[in-house]
């Protein structure tokens, strides 16, 4: 058999090539650096991702784990005095009505072993340390149990995450696509309080004047909080993390009500410059997938989401190429860069907004047109392929966001009061 496709690092995006390019005959090494399970944020999907669960042959396995269902989201002011719930089954069919909120440790374990059945070899423990790139392949250096060794393999998926191994490597700019820079602390939970009925599994948005909190039932005990603010605001020397967190729940009515009989169960933990894109994501032997390629802003909790399409787009580019191929050109190069990129960027407008008071107005209205809930219902769903209906009330949407800046159309929200 030729040489394996080399996969750098196990979470949804490696993972998710790592099946895919199993299940359809390719030999796969993959080298992830910890030993799962391990802990990880980014708890909650969006149903469009079970088309790549399916794709991959893995949707069977999630959706019998016994993870929280996620009936839909819901965004509401600190002070308690606006709330806008959104649940999928109103305009979404079967396997789209519903989705899941999973603990990472959990599912992404799940994943890892789902590539290991689907007949990839899997090594844990294992730090990539370099590669060199030829025209008839990679290799990889790698540090396991105290020992360097090295692999050769056809190409190379750099799945690394938040700190990308080629990229560092081959010192690769990045931007920040002019959304300023934010950090989050955030800790699992018990005894906060939940929504009633209907909306127990929802993932709920409470949204700060600066920034915004979440809260993500994990299980029947098992809360995920954090806190996501502009950096300035920690920086500004008023206390750890951790006691901004506290002082800002103090200060939320919400939050308050929320969290009032609320016990730590784990310690804080924080991440920090959420927002990253490289622009350049392949070379003639090489593919980011994943956070390696880059990450938006967690708000609409768009990331397993992305991870696992782009693992998917990056095994079916490998998958393209002939077994003879002398590497992708620069052509094909740039084409896989543009295609990560889209994935992401349709989250992006909406970003965008939730962080403009004026437009979030629109956004939190009361009584919108059906279409335009429909809409947002899709959009927050991460379906990649609207119809022309909904992308037109989609435009309409964001028409009256713009609007908004200059003429009061949708009713104020109040931001500050506790």
């Amino acid at each position: 058999m030729s040489d394996p496709v080399i996969i750098v690092g196990g979470g949804p995006a490696g993972s998710a090539a790592a099946s895919l390019l199993a299940r359809s005959g390719k030999k796969v090494l993959l080298l992830e650096k910890e030993v799962f399970p391990r802990f990880h944020i980014g708890e909650s999907l969006l149903p469009f991702s079970h088309r790549v669960l399916m794709r991959i042959g893995a949707w069977e396995k999630v959706k019998n784990a016994g993870f929280m269902i996620k009936p839909g989201a819901e965004f509401v002011l600190s002070n308690g005095r606006s709330l806008r719930r959104f649940f999928f089954a109103d305009c979404l069919a079967e396997p789209y009505d519903k989705t899941f909120q999973v603990e990472r440790s959990r599912f992404d374990s799940l994943l890892l072993d789902h590539a290991k059945e689907s007949g990839a070899s899997v090594l844990l423990g294992a730090v990539a340390r370099g590669f060199q790139e030829g025209p008839d392949g990679v290799e990889v250096e790698y540090e396991r149990a105290g020992a360097i060794e090295r692999a050769r393999g056809q190409w190379l998926i750099d799945a690394t995450g938040r700190e990308p191994f080629v990229a560092k490597l081959l010192r690769l700019p990045k931007t920040d696509l002019g959304i300023p820079k934010k950090m989050a602390v955030y800790a699992h939970f018990r005894n906060v309080r939940r929504n009633p009925g209907r909306a127990a599994g929802n993932i709920t948005i409470v949204r700060l004047s600066n920034g915004w909190f979440w809260l993500i039932p994990l299980d029947e005990e098992k809360t995920s909080v954090g806190m996501v603010r502009p950096i300035s605001v920690f920086q500004s020397g008023k206390g750890s993390p951790p006691e901004l967190f506290e002082e800002t729940v103090r200060a939320s009515r919400e939050l308050r009500s929320r969290l009032e009989n609320a016990e730590a169960m784990s310690s804080y933990r924080t991440t920090a410059d959420y927002t990253y894109r490289l622009e350049c994501l392949g070379g003639s032997r090489w593919l980011a997938a994943g956070d390696a390629a880059g990450f938006l802003d967690p708000i609409f909790s768009s990331g397993v989401t992305v991870a696992l399409e782009s693992g998917v787009v990056a095994a079916e580019e490998i998958l393209s190429q002939p077994e003879d191929s002398s590497g992708l050109s620069p052509e094909q190069q740039c084409e896989f860069t543009c295609r990560i990129h889209a994935l992401a960027s349709r989250f992006a407008d909406m970003i965008q907004m939730f962080y403009d008071d004026r437009a979030f107005e629109v956004f939190m209205t009361p009584h919108p047109p059906s279409g335009m809930k429909d809409a947002m219902i899709h959009l927050l769903a991460g379906n990649p392929d609207l119809p022309l209906s909904l992308r037109l009330q989609v435009k309409l949407f964001y028409s009256l966001c713009a609007m908004q800046r200059r003429w009061r159309l949708a009713p104020a929200l109040d931001y500050l009061s506790v």
